[in-house]
């Protein structure tokens, strides 16, 4: 065995295992960096403005990456309107990977790294300004899940996704233990046209303190195999109406049915009721948000 023997300097070597001490104790709290959203997307602009089809295609990255935590608005005053002015900011770097001006227009295909945590953590800070200013805009969620093989289960998910669409809108929700306690003590009522007229009865009792009542039913109306064995299918139904509690007034109602398909009973019934609820909110929280702006 042949060894090698290696002259050090000891002083160096010391100095440099020093400095990268130093080094790794100074950059230790970015050793978790914010997380990022990698997109791959096209930005298009008028042929010879590349510059421009990277901005486009850097504003569609944040748009798609934003979308994902909550609904796009067009309304300028929305929030999400407001940030995407700033798309800028959330952009942490971009790359094209291909560009092609055969066309009419400039279109680029680019790899656009947006910082989705910064986009998040901005968006409930403005969520919470905003339900600071409107504190007064407030809702008692009160829907219920009837006909399913889990009723207070749905129910409960079904509140939480009225409950976060409300309060992505400014909402100030009422406790959601309030609200549940009080949906599943009428729970006993055999029609949807008794609990509507429970809960009024509530109101007008004042026991529901909310500005706006959103009361409601979802339900499974039919669950059956599919054809040649492909599947399940399960018919949902969902009717809702926002009730003005102050002026004792429907604002609007909602009424969809919809058919699901999918391998398991159990999973066409989840997915049936989950999407009657999300369609239902989001039609509910934007009618009511409207008439909401009109007596502010």
């Amino acid at each position: 065995m042949t060894r090698i023997y290696l002259q050090t300097n000891w002083p160096i070597l010391f100095i440099m295992l020093l400095v990268s001490l130093l080094c790794g104790i100074l950059t230790g709290g970015d050793a978790e960096a914010s997380p990022v959203d990698v997109v791959k997307i096209s930005g298009s602009a008028p042929v010879g403005q590349e510059l421009k089809a990277i901005e486009d295609a850097k504003k569609r990255a944040v748009f798609k990456v934003f979308s994902h935590d909550t609904r796009a608005e067009s309304e300028s005053d929305s929030i999400f309107s407001q940030m995407m002015e700033r798309y800028g900011d959330y952009v942490v770097s971009s790359k094209v990977l291909s560009r092609d001006n055969s066309d009419s227009r400039m279109l680029v295909i680019a790899e656009v790294t947006v910082n989705h945590n910064k986009l998040k953590q901005d968006f409930q800070e403005k969520v919470g300004i905003k339900q600071e200013k409107h504190d007064d805009m407030t809702a008692s969620i009160l829907m219920r899940v009837v006909n399913t093989t889990d009723n207070q289960g749905y129910g409960d998910s079904l509140h939480e996704a009225f409950s976060h669409r409300f309060s992505n809108s400014g909402f100030q929700t009422e406790v959601e233990d309030d609200d549940i306690n009080i949906v599943r003590s009428l729970n006993g009522a055999a029609s949807y046209g008794k609990y509507l007229s429970n809960v009024r009865s509530l109101i007008e009792n004042n026991s529901i303190m909310a500005n706006f009542a959103i009361i409601g039913e979802a339900c499974i109306e039919k669950l059956t195999a599919a054809p040649a064995g492909t599947g399940y299918i399960a018919k949902s139904s969902v009717k809702v109406q926002a009730y003005d509690c102050i002026r004792k007034t429907v604002l609007n109602g909602f009424y969809e049915t919809y058919e699901i398909l999918a391998n398991t009973p159990q999973e066409a019934e989840r997915l049936a009721i989950e999407k009657a609820g999300l369609d239902a909110a989001e039609e509910m929280v934007n009618g009511t948000l409207k008439y909401w702006r009109s007596y502010k």
